[in-house]
């Protein structure tokens, strides 16, 4: 198979030497040219994406969740398969796929393993998905880029963000939810998860049940205090989080009394008072 890697020269901590190298050995074993890190804009890296597509049977991204978002986005994920090699902070996508050892390890797995068909999330008719939120996810990202335009990194400043967010920054609101058929009323909504796959960043299992591959929306509403808040990010980081709502289906509405910001695998998208979510089957072809 011909494989091309691609990486966003501005994302994440490494600067572009720094990845190209991290990168050699992957590289060298996919026999694949490393592009993107002379990109300069979002718009001018996903043309390198699209691009690439038409010239490689697997496209790999390296970098974080966003980075893979960007690139199951820009090209046509059922026609071309994408593989991954994390170089992020979070990486849910690297729990989401029991990813473990060094990139050399991960570009071993992706040469010799199989490709999958795995389902995506379809946000408003906007963009495709792998994880999203509607609450305090999109009150912590915005904290969460002042401190790292600041200088601040790693996993503490995701923890301030987190604090502050519930403490001071993040007014909760009140949502009816609508599942398929059935609608209900989350009071004092804290967070609207709707996923495909059990994680968040750092390893938090935040819906344990949720699965890549199962043709169904995995949806947990949050809306507890302070005490249960905290214990459920306890558990997500051991057992699973054992907190909320969960339910599964194959359409989510979300009505809101104001708008709030949705997440979209770990950025900040569009704000908004109404969203709608829908499965997409089979949308993804992965190789891992």
């Amino acid at each position: 198979m011909r494989y091309a890697i691609i990486t966003n020269p501005v994302s994440g901590e490494l600067t572009p030497d720094q990845k190209r190298s991290a990168l050699a050995n992957a590289a060298n074993i996919l026999k694949a040219e490393i592009h993107g890190l002379s990109t300069t804009s979002p718009v001018e890296f996903q043309q390198c994406a699209q691009d690439l597509a038409e010239q490689c049977d697997v496209l790999v991204a390296a970098g974080g969740d966003g980075t893979f978002s960007d690139i199951i986005n820009s090209v046509d994920t059922v026609q071309t398969p994408i593989a991954y090699l994390p170089l992020g902070t979070g990486n849910a996508m690297q729990h989401a796929l029991h990813y473990k050892g060094t990139l050399t390890d991960l570009a071993n797995r992706i040469q010799a393993g199989p490709i999958l068909e795995y389902d995506l999330i379809d946000c408003d008719e906007r963009k495709r998905a792998f994880m999203v939120s509607v609450g305090i996810e999109g009150t912590i990202i915005q904290l969460r880029n002042h401190y790292l335009a600041k200088g601040s990194t790693g996993f503490g400043t995701y923890f301030k963000s987190t604090i502050k967010a519930y403490l001071k920054e993040y007014k909760r609101v009140i949502a009816t939810i609508t599942i398929d058929d059935e609608i209900f009323n989350v009071q004092n909504l804290l967070s609207l998860i709707v996923v495909k796959q059990p994680y968040y960043g750092f390893g938090m299992k935040v819906v344990p049940k949720a699965r890549f591959d199962d043709r169904e929306l995995h949806i947990l509403s949050i809306n507890s205090g302070l005490l249960k808040s905290y214990i459920s990010g306890i558990t997500a980081f051991t057992i699973g989080n054992r907190v909320g709502e969960y339910r599964t289906g194959q359409q989510v509405t979300v009505n809101l009394e104001q708008p709030l910001v949705l997440q979209i695998d770990g950025n900040e998208a569009w704000q908004a008072e109404t969203f709608n979510f829908t499965i997409l089957p089979k949308a993804l072809k992965i190789k891992c």
